[in-house]
């Protein structure tokens, strides 16, 4: 994956353990880094990598006394997808420690309720470049304490996010994306594999309820039923595992177990969202803006944009219109954890 020269975006949003702040993945004036911006008193501040890595898909553990990511070697002007780790540190940069090793991407960490694990997605195969640098997911856990690593899924997913434990944290949800290997069908039997996945529920995007112990066989369980399912994304699940917030063509839904999902809101072109972990509010990145929505009523909150906002045709008179609370994220960051 070549770095080269980006606009100013946000990505990879999520909330602090107590909803008071937001980290993202901010490219601007090509540079990557992680950010942080504190929803009380508009501070922002941003971790500073070494200049050979890029740090990236931050999240708190659900006690805010650490936060875990994902780190990419940068060498020769490429990002080293192949030897990404995952790393943990405490809020104010220090005691950062990798804690998985060996080769494969590694993306979008989290951690058990118990802080004792991390949850990720590991690629299979990984390439140089190219439009799909890698594929073939699975879930892994890393134990804290041992450094233990232990594959928990056995699907292949084309891609795979959105990894989150239910509160016993044996059980998790993910997004998954077209699994290369079926539950019962030989790795070497292609014409039995087409006949299958065509037409076969898990051929399409779907959110998938999993769990520690799967056997290679035993097929993935679809948690949204089949009118959302070929085109459910993004699940964020509160702590306590009561509210299940999810992407459906472009609209955000309250999960209901009889099917009655309530409609939240329209997103539109949606790049990340991210859940408060008290399942108060729902958040979610569009290019230049962050919005935050209560679940409840979906009624907005507050919109956070980046200044390269003020370049859109018609800004003024659009901005200046609309009744909705919003605020300007800094350009630079006036705290950096090193």
């Amino acid at each position: 994956m070549r770095t080269g020269k980006m606009e100013d975006t946000i990505d990879h949003l999520s909330f602090s353990h107590d909803g008071k702040k937001l980290l993202f993945d901010r490219c601007r004036n090509n540079k990557c880094q992680i950010q942080v911006y504190d929803l009380d008193t508009g501070e922002l501040g941003a971790y500073k990598s070494p200049p050979d890595e890029q740090w990236t898909m931050a999240r708190y553990s659900y006690d805010g006394t650490r936060i875990v990511f994902s780190t990419i070697p940068v060498r020769g002007g490429y990002l080293d997808l192949s030897e990404m780790q995952i790393a943990v540190m405490n809020p104010d940069g220090g005691n950062m420690r990798r804690i998985t090793t060996g080769p494969g991407a590694k993306i979008h960490p989290t951690f058990s309720h118990s802080g004792t694990k991390i949850l990720y997605a590991r690629a299979g195969y990984t390439r140089e470049r190219g439009r799909t640098p890698a594929a073939d997911f699975d879930a892994w856990e890393v134990n804290l304490a041992t450094g233990k690593e232990r594959r928990l899924t056995h699907y292949k997913f084309f891609s795979m996010s959105y990894l989150t434990y239910f509160p016993d944290d044996k059980r998790f949800l993910c997004w998954g994306v077209a699994p290369a290997s079926l539950p019962g069908v030989p790795e070497n039997d292609r014409d039995e594999y087409e006949r299958r996945i065509e037409g076969w529920r898990y051929g399409a995007n779907n959110i998938y309820a999993l769990r520690e112990g799967m056997t290679e066989d035993e097929p993935p369980y679809v948690i949204v039923g089949d009118e959302y399912g070929r085109d459910s994304q993004r699940p964020l699940l509160s702590k306590d595992g009561n509210r299940l917030v999810f992407e459906s063509q472009a609209a955000f839904y309250l999960y209901s177990p009889e099917g009655n999902h309530r409609r939240i809101g329209t997103g539109g072109s949606i790049d990340s969202a991210a859940i408060s972990p008290d399942g108060e509010y729902l958040g979610y990145t569009s290019l230049v803006v962050v919005n935050i929505k209560r679940i409840k009523d979906g009624s907005h909150q507050i919109e956070l944009f980046l200044s390269i906002a003020t370049t859109i045709e018609n800004w003024d008179s659009v901005h200046r219109s609309s009744t909705r609370r919003s605020r300007m994220i800094p350009d630079e960051p006036s705290r950096v954890f090193r």
